[in-house]
């Protein structure tokens, strides 16, 4: 039996939202400057972007617009965001905290 024989033929489809693809720190990093700099609201920090006061990476904006539209369907996001990036703080320091 040769090797080609076992090939299986696959298709992968991406089905996450593109701001996953920056892993973990990067979100993890995107919501300290949501909480830190912008007070928790995503508008400002698209605004910023928006007049070019705010480098921007690729994938803020969808980021920023998932944020959105999570905290207007669950009211504790950015209460918990701002206690796990303060116990975060607590622990390794941040000069915001």
């Amino acid at each position: 039996m040769s090797l080609a024989q076992n090939l299986v033929e696959v298709e992968v489809l991406d089905m996450s939202p593109s701001w996953l693809a920056g892993g973990l720190a990067a979100n993890f990093a995107r919501v300290q400057i949501l909480v830190t700099f912008y007070e928790g609201d995503p508008c400002l920090w698209l605004d910023a972007i928006e007049r070019e006061e705010m480098p921007t990476d690729d994938g803020d904006q969808s980021f920023l617009e998932t944020m959105h539209q999570r905290m207007s369907t669950d009211s504790a996001l950015i209460d918990d965001l701002r206690r796990i990036v303060g116990e975060f703080a607590s622990r390794f320091g941040s000069p915001a905290y």
